[in-house]
């Protein structure tokens, strides 16, 4: 069984600085709190990233989150299932109508990680 210990501080999301970055403030403002909501849960589950970085995609629709997929692996199927688990139990806000449709792509687990955009 894989070993998995508190991940607070470890989990890292930030809006990515390039062409990739969201086009408004409503969305640059769903990201900082969508990333606080999976922080909170990722460090209720206990997870660790001990070393693993691990790529979530969030497609949204007007609702929400509408999926969470692993888009790259860390290695650790074990370790991929409890973050998606953990992500799908983040309570998400709304997102802004110019994120409804599109994907977000979170990096977990590393210094300096990002989050992007994805259509």
């Amino acid at each position: 069984m894989t070993r998995l210990l508190p991940l607070a501080g470890a989990l890292l999301v930030a809006a990515a600085a390039s062409t990739a970055a969201f086009a408004s403030p409503a969305s640059d403002a769903w990201v900082a709190k969508a990333r606080a909501a999976i922080e909170a849960q990722v460090a209720e589950a206990g997870l660790a990233d001990d070393g693993k970085v691990v790529k979530i995609r969030v497609k949204l629709g007007s609702g929400g989150a509408d999926a969470v997929l692993i888009a790259e692996t860390s290695g650790s199927a074990d370790f991929d299932s409890a973050v998606k688990s953990a992500a799908k139990k983040a309570d998400l806000p709304r997102p802004s109508s110019d994120l409804v449709g599109r994907s977000v792509t979170f990096t977990l687990g590393q210094p300096g990680a990002t989050a992007t955009g994805a259509n």
